[in-house]
């Protein structure tokens, strides 16, 4: 095999560990000459790896005795905040928004169910805990009911799905953030969030995907209802 097809080989391997979640930023990867040897190829080939996932910018390479190559902490942030400014700046209507929630938040709950980790789940538990503790202290769990999808989007370990959701999740706070919520609704929302995770507690794809799908679609019919009863001069639908 040519030494810039193993150099391929290499790299994309260890992209597959980045996407997966099993290399983690920060995480130190072996020093060429051990890789190579346990790969067993030319410390060339490896070096060429490392150099090309650098340019990519997902390994930084340091020098010196405490140097190496390290799995880079990718910014993405703007990425999701140019993805939400094309949104606003389309002028996304609340059935646009409702449509885009419902083909992409229940194929992400079954991803999830099948591949979050302790941490993952544990993450999730704390955050429910944090939402029936608000509710039950008459407090405004709101805050965090878009934090919810997101971390179930973590589950997932797939950058572009994550990416999404975070640019529909901050759409959607920023279409609802002046509506006044009521009891009733945060109450069906922590309910449908504990489902959620339950599903992906138990591993059941199924369960996950069907109570995200009327998580979604409850939620945004409620929501919907007020902010059409807070926009001035217009009735509301029945």
């Amino acid at each position: 095999m040519k030494p810039r097809r193993v150099s391929e080989t290499i790299a994309r391997r260890i992209q597959r560990g980045i996407s997966s979640g099993k290399l983690e930023p920060g995480e130190k990867l072996p020093a060429e000459r051990d890789l190579a040897k346990k790969l067993n190829v030319s410390r060339v080939s490896v070096r060429e790896a490392y150099r090309s996932l650098a340019e990519l910018g997902l390994l930084r390479v340091k020098r010196g005795a405490e140097g190496g190559a390290f799995i880079a902490d990718v910014d993405h942030e703007p990425v999701t905040r140019s993805l939400s400014l094309m949104l606003r700046l389309g002028r996304t209507s609340h059935e646009e928004l409702t449509e885009a929630r419902v083909m992409l938040e229940p194929p992400i709950a079954r991803l999830a169910a099948l591949r979050a980790n302790a941490d993952d789940i544990r993450r999730i538990e704390d955050l429910v805990n944090k939402q029936e503790a608000a509710i039950k202290g008459n407090g405004d769990p709101r805050r965090y009911d878009l934090q919810f999808h997101r971390l179930v989007a973590n589950c997932t370990k797939n950058l572009p799905l994550i990416i999404m959701m975070n640019a529909l999740a901050d759409l959607a706070l920023e279409a609802f953030a002046k509506i006044d919520i009521t009891r009733d609704v945060k109450r069906h929302v922590v309910d449908f969030h504990q489902r959620v995770l339950d599903a992906i507690r138990s591993r059941d794809g199924e369960a996950a995907h069907r109570e995200m799908l009327r998580h979604v679609h409850d939620v945004q019919s409620r929501l919907g209802k007020a902010f059409e009863r807070q926009l001035p001069g217009q009735e509301v639908r029945k």
